[in-house]
């Protein structure tokens, strides 16, 4: 009795029984271990449910770990996890002795199985949701010629191909379900990773983006067709009869998901559109036990579970419901489910398999022959369209993007014995090898890269006051609204000044970012989905356009722009640049606590969105950092402003927005320029000593240009002679004492200026924004007012040949003039 409880798998002789598919028996009281330190039991792994935890963990740290590995390389995470289930499977990690009887022994399979396809239902349930069948029928028939452009040849290159691989592999499938389903394999695109990588590569609002990812839709739609069909002839053991009926049920079970279930869940969504009633618990436990049903149905009748839930996924209509799924599932399927599936293909995955090398490297070239085929398609449809061949070649290699579906239906393949173990493991390789050298090929194609040569960096200084002010506002949440429309009102936009302000909402992509956000923009959309994010997009829209229309000469433009943070400025820049934007102004990561400090906002990846876009400015950039101003400017009372002026051409920006500033009648002005004593600096060559001369000069052609353009008498002007950093703090504290509401500082202070704030660099927390813009964020100074740092295009003084330039300072004694 003792050995029969250790004895836990046992490989038994049958009639039945065949060496691929042997009788597994194991004992049924093996569950969990009684206790690792009680005699006879130091074997956890016998243990089913034991076994498949520590099988779980394994798995998610490979497929975690080969992901890490593997990013310097832009992979797809999808590419990467197969690479860990592959490293699990016999072709690596199973030819150690026993590690694959120890860890993934034949009796823990079952269970493996039936769990990943569990998750792999889900998470196709999810991709139904994410398509939007109506945009199909609004996409025109420039999308059905080049989705049928890049579908067409391939599919036609393996069907002519098919016959002959069928021979020479010795396939014992139907010979019609295999031809069909390798010129499925061969055509199929991946709509939820091609709206990511659309998205990333900042495609996304597009003509070329929205037209592959309605592209996409159609592919897809066509590959399931034709793998539910391969499945059904397949499944016929090649019974006309049987496979006309199986087809036949396929259709009706379409049917009544679209007759039946569709009508229901466009009520439930419409109810939570218009937020009476949210989704209840059971509403949603019967969706998500409907897609159980689905899946039972769709293996029942021959077309495959996955085809099941993929069918219930499209007939819920896009909205809250369909997002709210989405958001529940998407974790979880993807972080735990999922994993399983990649290791239980890469199980499958032996190379030992491929037999013919040279049917391998002619699998391989069909591939890529057909992938140039995609590409051609997309050149010929273009030229149709006059459009140009760069949008054609980058339509043919996005249609290329391989994802998980292709792993799905190559699963389901292997399963339903239409191909066989060294077809299925060429063709996952091949599928890897695609899409790695894909990827580089679109990063240096596809990725727009800017050729403004007429664009010019600009500046406020530079910028005609009779001509429109162009301003780029950036929003990550609905906060931070209040303070850029109180800086923007400063401007005094009126019709004689108008002001164009483009309104942008970076919204961070993640894993589990809907697909079908990307390829709408969510600020332009009455609220489709109803989630928190439209409803963020809703009110920073709606503020924006109610300032325009109480103001007058202000037009808004908003948009969103959906990329991660590592590359979110790219956005701004592209943004900035396509509306010749003269200043961007970016909110500071950190907001007003209610104890009065700042803490951070929203993410802290915001600062380095900010400091990237600060280390090459497309124009002027004025970083926001909000103490209240969105509230006094909204209440109407009067704004104290202070300008600390050192010199430098960030200086003489913020001087060029006080002089909008100064047409503002309820806006007071306080200039204060900081001068250095004499014997303060010193310069080491007559370069240097000519280069703070010309920065001199141009500080006083500042300075007078101001003076002469203010037409309001509520500006005062103040001189302070300081000699090092202690006099200049002392200084700024006594001004900030006095109840200013706003301070506006450059970046960096200049050459003389650079000397009044020596060693304050030493201690800075926040040097993106110059020594004093970081002294008044910092919390033991204690200001209280709000701050703009502002720093200019690296054109130096704004000039559009950019003949001005930022020069180090230099240490030698140079005797300057006072001013009182």
């Amino acid at each position: 009795m003792a050995k029969s409880l250790v004895m836990s798998t046992i490989i038994m002789p049958s009639e039945n029984a065949t060496t691929s598919n042997p009788i597994v028996c194991f004992s049924t009281n093996m569950i969990t271990t009684p206790d690792i330190f009680k005699l006879g039991h130091q074997k956890p792994h016998l243990y089913s449910f034991t076994l498949f935890l520590m099988q779980l963990m394994l798995v998610i740290s490979t497929t975690q770990g080969t992901h890490f590995l593997l990013r310097p390389l832009k992979l797809p995470r999808h590419i990467s996890e197969i690479i860990g289930g592959f490293l699990l499977g016999p072709s690596v990690l199973g030819r150690v002795p026993k590690f694959a009887l120890i860890i993934f022994p034949q009796r823990s399979i079952f269970l493996l199985e039936s769990l990943s396809y569990m998750g792999l239902i889900y998470y196709i349930f999810t991709i139904g949701l994410e398509i939007d069948l109506p945009s199909i029928r609004s996409s025109g028939w420039r999308c059905f010629w080049f989705s049928l452009a890049c579908t067409i040849p391939p599919f036609a290159l393996a069907a002519v191909s098919g016959v002959t691989l069928h021979k020479k592999l010795d396939e014992r499938s139907n010979q019609v379900a295999f031809v069909l389903f390798i010129s499925v394999s061969f055509s199929v695109s991946a709509f939820s990773v091609l709206a990511r990588t659309v998205a990333e590569l900042k495609l996304g609002s597009t003509e070329l983006g929205r037209l592959t990812l309605s592209a996409a839709i159609l592919v897809d739609s066509f590959a399931w067709i034709n793998l539910s069909a391969a499945v059904a002839i397949s499944e016929s053991g090649g019974v006309t009869l049987s496979a006309i009926f199986t087809v036949i049920a396929g259709t009706g079970f379409y049917i009544v998901c679209f007759a039946l279930l569709r009508p229901m869940m466009q009520k439930l969504s419409k109810r939570a559109i218009s937020g009476n009633e949210p989704l209840r618990e059971s509403e949603e436990l019967a969706i998500l036990v409907g897609v159980l049903v689905s899946a039972f149905l769709g293996d029942l009748i021959g077309i495959h579970a996955v085809f099941g839930a993929f069918t219930f996924g499209l007939a819920i209509p896009q909205g809250p419901l369909s997002a709210l799924l989405v958001e529940k599932l998407d974790d979880f399927v993807r972080g735990i489910f999922l994993p399983l599936f990649y290791v239980i293909s890469g199980l499958r995955m032996d190379i030992s398999s491929i037999k013919q090398v040279d049917l391998a490297l002619y699998i391989a070239m069909l591939v890529l022959v057909a992938a140039l085929l995609k590409v051609l398609g997309g050149v010929i449809t273009a030229a149709a369209y006059d459009m140009q061949m760069h949008d054609g070649i980058s339509f043919g290699l996005l249609m290329n993007s391989k994802g998980v579906i292709e792993l799905v239906m190559l699963t389901v393949g292997i399963n339903k014995k239409i191909i066989g173990s060294q077809s299925f493991t060429i063709l996952v390789i091949m599928s890897v090898v695609l899409t790695a050298m894909v990827n580089p090929l679109l990063d240096s194609m596809v990725k727009p890269t800017r050729r403004l040569v007429f664009y010019k960096r600009r500046s406020l200084r530079w910028h005609d006051p009779g001509s429109e002010l162009r301003i780029v506002a950036c929003v990550h949440n609905p906060r931070e609204v209040p303070a850029l429309i109180a800086i923007i009102d400063c401007t005094v936009p009126t019709k004689h000044m108008p002001v164009s302000v483009s309104v942008v909402q970076l919204i961070e992509l993640t894993g589990h970012t809907p697909a079908l956000l990307l390829l709408q923009d969510p600020m332009s959309r009455k609220a489709k989905y109803g989630s928190h994010l439209e409803t963020q997009s809703a009110a920073v829209s709606h503020a924006f356009q109610s300032y325009a229309q109480i103001t007058g000469g202000v037009q808004v433009r908003t948009s969103a722009a959906i990329s991660p943070f590592v590359t979110m400025h790219e956005d701004i820049v592209t943004e900035t640049e396509n509306c010749h934007a003269a200043m961007v102004l970016l909110p500071f990561h950190m907001h007003l606590a209610v104890d009065g400090s700042l803490e951070i906002a929203s993410h802290v990846a915001v600062r380095n969105v900010n400091k990237k876009v600060l280390d090459n400015p497309p124009c002027t950039v004025a970083v926001v950092i909000d103490r209240g101003i969105g509230s006094i400017s909204a209440h109407g009372t009067a704004l104290h402003v202070g300008i600390l002026f050192f010199g430098g051409p960030d200086d003489c920006e913020s001087l060029a927005l006080a002089d909008r500033m100064s047409n503002h009648p309820a806006i007071e002005i306080c200039v204060v320029r900081f001068i250095p004593t004499n014997g303060s600096t010193s310069t080491s060559s007559l370069i240097s000593e000519d280069a703070e001369l010309r920065e001199r000069n141009m500080d006083e052609q500042c300075l007078c240009q101001f003076v002469e353009r203010s037409t309001i008498a509520a500006i005062e002007y103040r001189e302070h002679v300081v000699s090092n950093a202690e006099e200049t703090v002392e200084v700024i504290r006594k001004l900030e004492s006095e109840g200013k509401d706003l301070l506006l500082v450059g970046k960096e202070q200049g050459l003389a200026g650079s000397r009044l704030i020596a060693g304050m660099n030493e201690w800075s927390e926040f040097p993106e924004l110059g020594p004093i813009g970081d002294l008044l964020v910092s919390a033991d100074f204690g200001a209280t007012c709000s701050v703009v740092v502002i720093q200019s295009p690296l054109g130096g003084y704004g000039f559009a040949d950019g003949s001005s330039v930022r020069m180090k300072p230099d240490r030698r004694e140079d005797p300057v003039s006072d001013r009182r």
